[in-house]
């Protein structure tokens, strides 16, 4: 995919133009292959702390989607989100905005590609598998009067999170954050 393809795909012009949520999840729900040099060089000329927010207000929004009983799948998803939020908030060097797009083409690959989540239509009892993608908008729609699903993430727990160190000023505008939340 060449960069103009990539900022076709985002809905951009430049790379200043990304700054919406829409932008996030355009990238994210793709199913294309992406150039790993074209993802890392539009990275590279992204605001970062910007670009974090954005990427916190989309798993805000998707995590509200999970089924409230399925905790070890919104803990990994939380894990991932302080992982990748983290990661573009102290980006400050190619090589670590090289890094920050391996991580995000492993979550997209992860999350709407390769992962397995089972869903049993709670009336007929037919079970077929999607992505967690697919599945979280499947409850989206359950929630808007949809088919009635029992969700099964067993499969979706494989992710690999690489260790993030967490500095202090990471720790402290968590705790803020934290703070204004209550």
């Amino acid at each position: 995919m060449t960069k103009e393809e990539l900022y076709e795909l985002l809905d951009i012009e430049s790379a200043e133009d990304f700054k919406y949520v829409e932008n996030v999840a355009q990238y994210l729900e793709c199913e294309d292959e992406i150039d790993f040099g074209v993802l890392a060089a539009l990275i590279n000329e992204l605001d970062k702390d910007e670009t974090a927010g954005l990427f916190d207000d989309y798993f805000e929004e998707i995590m509200e989607f999970i089924p409230e009983a399925e905790t070890e799948i919104y803990g990994l998803f939380t894990n991932i989100r302080r992982s990748l939020t983290g990661m573009l908030k102290n980006a400050d060097e190619v090589s670590t905005e090289a890094k920050i797009a391996e991580e995000l083409e492993r979550f997209r690959r992860w999350y709407s590609l390769d992962s397995k989540v089972y869903l049993t239509d709670q009336n007929t009892m037919t079970e077929f598998d999607t992505t967690l993608r697919d599945a979280l908008c499947e409850k989206r729609l359950e929630n808007l009067g949809g088919k009635k699903y029992f969700y099964d993430f067993t499969e979706a727990m494989d992710y690999p999170l690489e260790e993030y160190v967490m500095t202090f000023g990471d720790m402290m505008k968590l705790a803020e954050d934290s703070e204004e939340e209550a």
